[in-house]
């Protein structure tokens, strides 16, 4: 069974593209919880 790397919060605000997807995340979810799904996502190009 394949991992998928998670991303962490520091990460994420190091990396202006993936600030702005999990920025979208954010708002289009109305919360300030990005969960693992997405995480776990944010690494396919």
């Amino acid at each position: 069974m394949s991992t998928a790397k998670l991303w962490t919060d520091e990460e994420v605000a190091a990396s202006p593209r993936v600030k702005a997807i999990f920025d979208d995340i954010r708002t289009t979810r109305k919360s300030d919880f990005v969960n693992n799904f997405w995480r776990a996502l944010a690494n396919q190009p």
